[in-house]
């Protein structure tokens, strides 16, 4: 049985080669905006669990 070589997918289109060029931004914390909550999830919490470190 021969193996033939598996084509690879290349997505194009028209002025993919013109990317503009990307500007490096700094990102800043806006209290009011943001939605944090006042205490850290308890250890016990399903998102406590999710999320701690192993």
């Amino acid at each position: 049985m021969t193996t033939t070589p598996k084509t690879k997918l290349e997505l194009t289109w028209p002025g993919k080669q013109n990317r503009p060029r990307l500007e490096p931004r700094i990102l800043l914390e806006n209290k009011a905006l943001s939605c944090r909550a006042a205490q850290p999830a308890a250890e016990k919490s399903l998102l406590g669990i999710l999320t701690q470190k192993v």
